[in-house]
Parts: C-alpha cells; sequence; structure tokens
C-alpha cells in the first residue's frame, strides 16, 4: 500500500531534498575550486619548510636565553642576536650593549639539531655588529607599525628576525606564553624589509588569539583550528608554534587546521615533516 504524504509534508520533504542537493552542490563546487594536488602539495612543502625554519630560530633563541641564565659567567647582556653562519649553521649570541662583546653564544647544526654553548667573552664580528644594529632599526620601525596586539594574559610577543634571501628579510613575531598546557595558536604577524629597512609587505596570519587549552585535562593528543576564507592554507607560524608547544612541549606528533576556503583539512605530521590533505567528512567535523 502506497502512501500519499500530505501536502504540507510533501512540501517540506522537498524543502529538506533540496537542502541537501544545495549542499552537495556547494561542496562539489568548493572541491572543483581547489587547486590541482601538485599545486597544493607545492604549497604546502614551502609552507613547512618555512615553518620549520622559523622554528629553529625561535627554538635556538629558547635555549640560548635559558643556559645563558644557568650557565653564563657575565651576565651583562641586554639582548640577543641571532642569525646564520653558514647553510648549516645558525648562531644566537647574547650581547653587552655597553661594550659591543658577545658574553654567551649557542650554536645549532640545523641538520642534526644538536645545539652546542659557548659560555665565554668576545668582541664582536663586523657581521653581528651589523646585525645587531638592523636588529635594533627593523624593531624601531615595527613600533611605527599600528595593528600588532599583544595577549599580555598569557605572554608576550616574540620577535624573530630571518634572513629569507638577499634583498629580503622577515621580521615574525609569534604570541607567545607563560602559561602551562596552553598552544598559543593565532595573533601572529611578519613583516618583510628591503635592504634599506623599507616595510615592502605585512602579514597578519589570524585575525584572533586561537589558543588550545587543555589546563582542565590530562594530556592532549591532536587539536584543531579552523581558517576562515582568506586563510586557506596551514600557516608558517601555525608550524612553528606546533612544534614549539605542541610537539617539544607536549610529546604531541599531529595538528590540523580546517580549511573553509577549500572544504578540507590539512594535518601536519611532526614525524614526516609534513602537511597532508584530508577530505571533510563526517568523523573530522569542522570547528564551531
Amino acid at each position: 500500500m502506497v502512501k500519499i504524504l500530505r501536502p504540507m509534508a510533501f512540501h517540506f520533504f522537498l524543502l529538506a531534498a533540496l537542502a541537501v542537493l544545495l549542499c552537495q552542490a556547494s561542496l562539489r563546487c568548493a572541491a572543483a575550486q581547489r587547486p590541482a594536488l601538485h599545486e597544493i602539495d607545492a604549497i604546502n612543502d614551502s609552507i613547512v619548510d618555512e615553518g620549520h625554519m622559523l622554528y629553529l630560530y625561535e627554538k635556538l633563541a629558547w635555549v640560548t636565553t635559558d643556559a645563558y641564565d644557568r650557565m653564563c659567567s657575565s651576565k651583562t647582556a641586554s639582548f640577543y642576536v641571532s642569525g646564520a653562519l653558514n647553510d648549516s649553521l645558525l648562531s644566537c649570541i647574547m650581547i653587552d650593549v655597553d661594550r659591543l662583546e658577545s658574553v654567551f653564544e649557542c650554536r645549532l647544526n640545523t641538520l642534526t639539531g644538536e645545539i652546542e654553548p659557548f659560555n665565554m667573552v668576545r668582541s664582536l664580528t663586523r657581521a653581528e655588529v651589523a646585525r645587531a644594529e638592523r636588529q635594533v632599526t627593523l624593531l624601531e620601525k615595527l613600533g611605527e607599525e599600528s595593528g600588532v596586539k599583544n595577549v599580555a594574559s598569557v605572554g608576550r610577543l616574540n620577535p624573530e628576525i630571518v634572513e629569507i634571501k638577499p634583498g629580503l628579510t622577515r621580521l615574525y613575531l609569534l604570541q607567545g606564553t607563560t602559561l602551562s598546557k596552553l598552544i598559543p595558536f593565532g595573533n601572529d604577524y611578519s613583516f618583510d624589509f628591503d635592504d634599506d629597512n623599507n616595510v615592502i609587505a605585512r602579514r597578519q596570519y589570524h585575525k584572533s588569539f586561537l589558543p588550545v587549552d587543555f589546563s582542565s585535562a590530562d594530556g592532549i593528543k591532536k587539536c584543531t583550528h579552523s581558517h576562515l576564507s582568506d586563510n586557506p592554507y596551514v600557516t608558517p607560524t601555525d608550524v612553528a608554534t606546533f612544534l614549539l608547544y605542541g610537539h617539544d612541549l607536549y610529546q604531541m606528533k599531529t595538528f590540523s587546521v580546517y580549511s573553509t576556503a577549500l572544504s578540507c583539512y590539512f594535518t601536519y605530521d611532526a614525524d614526516t615533516s609534513s602537511i597532508i590533505l584530508v577530505d571533510d567528512s563526517q568523523d573530522m567535523q569542522s570547528p564551531e
């Protein structure tokens, strides 16, 4: 026996079916607008490379300042300066500005990950003096930029200056935190400078602060945050922040970003140092 729907019920049935069809069409349209997979892979590889380099600079600064407090026999430094010595060696020096001396140094081998401390006082090289003077200049320039804010309730913004290539220096600002069981995603910026110290580009990677707070939990295995349409991919600052906090402090292996623009997840894996695309599915719902 065939049951005939009442007119009102049939009307709602048509609306529901239409909504499902529109949703499916929207998802197909979003997927169709994605770049080719090889293009996405190239973008993700570039993001991982930049994020890992930023992580190494910031990690070296962490280790150097901690080792300076514990080991240095001449604690007269007022700030630190980091820079590349060659293709595989980064240096971070603690500087006594009055005497123009390095009072402590750590060097990081980017191929092996080993960090070697040098507890000694020495004169600065010409390259180190130039790097220190330029750091002061760039930070002063940054003070002229508007729109930068700090979430003081969790910590402070940490600057990191990286020479990307000849003629291009990038100054990053990462939101740091002194709180435990918190991963401070978001509130991150970068500014590009030319050789004449002019700002030629600026970025605000996230529009807000997106902390992952698991202070009420015993631990955490994975975390996800979402990016709006103007920020479709994982950012280099996401990678660096995750490695510094999620991976190094809390032994996490992966994190994901839900891309509303591309209707997919991008998952970063620290073991393989790679980002993979995962299509939206029922078992991985977009965060609220």
